[in-house]
């Protein structure tokens, strides 16, 4: 009688386990710690002219050689996350140049910020903070 109950028990702990990560079908996603802030901003812009993004996308994001990067066409997503690993050179399929898969976390998030304040599309469409997310820490300064 007891196995009957353990398996019983072991049955509907399987099931709330199932349904608790059936509720949850995303992880938490990373956020820039720098958004909405205007001296991470400003350093972005330096950072975005210096690593040569606006080769590509040019000065002001309108785009060039590559996309333009201040309207609503984003071909793997917009939230910080995906951002983050495209610039980072983490997604498989992209096309922009891994050159800044070794600039500090610090940078990344900078220049994102940065690409943030030009956006241009509808409003409706942000999935991403406006101003630096609470309890989601700045990575530290590297050592210059």
């Amino acid at each position: 009688m007891k196995c009957k109950n353990i398996g019983l028990f072991m049955g509907a702990l399987f099931l709330s386990l199932l349904f608790v990560s059936a509720a949850r079908p995303d992880e938490p996603k990373m956020l820039n710690p720098f958004a909405g802030d205007p001296e991470a901003i400003k350093e972005g812009r330096r950072l975005y002219a210096t690593e040569a993004c606006s080769a590509c996308h040019g000065l002001m994001g309108g785009g060039g050689m590559g996309k333009a990067i201040l309207d609503d066409t984003w071909v793997f997503g917009s939230d910080d996350e995906t951002l983050y690993k495209l610039m980072k050179g983490q997604i498989p399929q992209q096309t922009m140049p891994k050159t800044w898969a070794a600039l500090p976390d610090e940078q990344i998030w900078k220049m994102l910020a940065f690409v943030r304040s030009l956006y241009k599309g509808d409003p409706a469409l942000i999935n991403w903070p406006l101003t630096p997310p609470k309890g989601v820490a700045k990575p530290p300064t590297p050592n210059r």
